[in-house]
């Protein structure tokens, strides 16, 4: 029976459709508990879910955080998300019933030395809403969420286009760690969604940025969202940029980038390997003095990548390949067609009246959506 809430202020108690994955390559839409009143907390009726790597990884298996026991099955997946705050904890001044809403995924402890330090997305101790540590995400009619995790969205700000500000803090994030300016050379490894979020920003900042890539259409794109040029890795100039972000994960990838980045460049290691064994040219690193930043998201700019969006230097509709219902969810976590936009979102919208139904919808294997 689907949870009613007359009163949107009232904090609604009961049951609702959550997605699980349940075990390797296998989600399920179950029943589990709308989650309780905390304090400090809010409680969002969700909108639409982003999917990605990460999510892909964790489906599959292949996550760090699966093969480390840091997160295990079954859980609830989901950290890109928007919707409509429906009810706040006591206290809570920062966002109000009725407000669209964005969230990141980082909850720290705030207790340890690296949380007081400021670097909170580093906290050891960390749980990471539908990734890490089992905390239900997202993939659900209501997501709890702490209120500082939140920044709202501007009217005018459709919800398709407010899910890309999540990824856009990674993207964010990585220029600033390696102190993009305008008329720097800027080499962009990867045309997935943070590869083309990065090309984007860089680009409005006035920055010359060349896309590497091995997928011909994601290089295309990368051109319509703003690289001056386009390479693939074997083809790139060495010793030619000023600052390198390498957002494909892919094993050779970090070879790739001490090679391009010249003397004194600066580099952002975004992209997760999948495994530990990435080979690195140390004598480069050493005779170039090149500097190698790792970039774990980017939860103080959560506001200014709405702003983005809203201002139009982010373009969503350039990413987005398609928006799919609640019904097709459990089959969204294959790998993304070569050809296609890289992002994938899903209205949850319809869960408001449809949570009964989506019990018992599941699949084995995750075909993928084309």
């Amino acid at each position: 029976m689907s949870v009613e809430h007359d009163e949107p202020a009232r904090w609604p108690t009961g049951e609702m459709a959550g997605l699980q994955f349940v075990a390797a390559g296998r989600a399920e839409w179950m029943r589990v508990p709308v989650p309780g009143e905390r304090t400090g907390h809010v409680l969002v009726e969700v909108e639409r879910l982003g999917i990605c790597g990460t999510d892909e990884h964790l489906h599959s298996g292949h996550s760090a955080y699966i093969r480390s026991g840091l997160t295990t099955y079954p859980f609830q997946p989901g950290h890109e998300f928007v919707g409509r705050v429906v009810a706040v904890a006591p206290g809570v001044r920062s966002v109000a019933v009725g407000d669209r809403v964005v969230g990141e995924p980082f909850l720290p402890c705030l207790a340890c030395p690296v949380c007081r330090s400021g670097a909170i997305n580093l906290c050891p101790n960390r749980a990471e809403q539908g990734v890490r540590g089992n905390v239900p995400g997202a993939a659900a009619r209501y997501v709890r969420t702490p209120a500082a995790n939140l920044a709202v969205v501007p009217e005018g700000v459709g919800p398709d286009a407010a899910v890309l500000a999540e990824p856009s803090v990674t993207a964010l994030g990585a220029l600033e760690a390696i102190r993009v300016m305008p008329g720097d050379e800027v080499a962009v490894i990867g045309t997935g969604t943070i590869g083309l979020l990065v090309v984007q920003i860089a680009s409005a900042l006035g920055a010359r940025v060349t896309a590497v890539g091995i997928d011909e259409h994601g290089l295309a794109r990368a051109e319509e969202c703003g690289a001056v040029a386009i390479a693939r890795p074997e083809e790139a100039p060495s010793d030619r940029f000023d600052a390198t972000v390498e957002a494909s994960g892919a094993t050779p990838a970090l070879l790739t980038a001490s090679r391009i980045t010249g003397p004194g460049g600066r580099i952002a290691q975004v992209g997760i390997p999948g495994g530990a064994d990435v080979p690195v040219d140390g004598s480069s690193i050493v005779a170039k003095g090149l500097t190698i930043t790792g970039v774990l998201g980017g939860v103080a700019h959560l506001s200014r990548a709405v702003g983005l969006i809203a201002a139009g230097v982010i373009r969503p509709e350039l990413l987005i390949r398609h928006v799919i219902g609640w019904e097709d969810a459990p089959d969204a976590f294959g790998v993304p067609a070569g050809d296609a936009k890289p992002k994938v979102l899903v209205d949850l919208s319809a869960l408001a009246r449809d949570d009964a139904a989506a019990l018992g919808v599941g699949v084995g294997a995750g075909r993928g959506i084309a």
